[in-house]
């Protein structure tokens, strides 16, 4: 398969990337990150490409070149993504519009951009990665929980639309992923690590490859009659409604 994954230089994004080169797929990456090193460590086949998903012009480039590079498109993981803990009193009309630009319209455009080659080439999967913040609220993550709620809710809607086209859309949520930016948060001590542990029925945060091999799934042909649904990679997260 051909893949194209934004965020693909760091966190949930490389990984996946990872995941979709061992299992023999021709993988591009796109993100504002280190997009050269990433590829260093992925190979030399796989194709960087620097741009921002916000930006119509940048991501239909990405899109164009992975087509033209490998002669198709099947896949779509939208991973690029941001994260804010503050509180709502702080939260700018600045920093808000921004969450919902890179979460939301970020995940938009590069699946809307890919649905349109898809639904003249056979179809195709894509794959939103949102978060269990999408389906329950977080103190200190308004613009966060707002964004990913989005992405749930468009990931639906696209479903119920691309869905005839022969497009699967589906979404992935995580919990705490030992992310680079996850990981910035727990040091600063600003991550709830502890709390999130006691919560999660496993005992711990999810380590990135866990996420990936979701994505992948609900990416391959064994996945073919799962459509318009939010997969939780929480560990039991959302299932426990014990007070601690």
């Amino acid at each position: 398969m051909i893949s194209l994954i934004t965020g693909g230089a760091q966190g949930i994004g490389f990984s996946t990337a990872q995941h979709f080169v061992r299992r023999g797929d021709k993988v591009a990456i796109m993100d504002r990150g280190p997009v050269a090193e990433a590829r260093e460590k992925l190979g030399s086949d796989v194709l960087a490409i620097e741009g921002d998903v916000r930006n119509p012009a940048d991501v239909d480039a990405a899109v164009a070149l992975t087509i033209e590079t490998f002669g198709g498109l099947d896949t779509v993981v939208t991973s690029a993504g941001i994260v804010a803990v503050e509180p709502a009193f702080d939260v700018t009309a600045e920093a808000f519009m921004d969450m919902m630009a890179v979460n939301v319209l970020g995940s938009f455009l590069p699946a809307q951009r890919a649905a349109k080659y898809m639904s003249e080439n056979g179809g195709g999967s894509i794959v939103f990665i949102g978060s269990v913040y999408g389906s329950v609220g977080a103190p200190k993550r308004t613009a966060y929980c707002a964004s990913k709620g989005a992405v749930h809710n468009m990931m639906q809607s696209l479903a119920t639309e691309w869905g005839p086209l022969g497009i699967r859309v589906n979404a992935v949520a995580p919990t705490g992923v030992r992310t680079p930016m996850v990981q910035d948060l727990i040091d600063r001590g600003i991550y709830n690590l502890t709390g999130v542990r006691n919560r999660t029925p496993l005992g711990r945060i999810a380590e990135p490859n866990e996420i990936a091999a979701a994505a992948a799934f609900l990416s391959s042909p064994e996945s073919s009659m799962i459509h318009g649904i939010v997969l939780p990679v929480d560990g039991g997260w959302i299932a426990n409604g014990y007070t601690w």
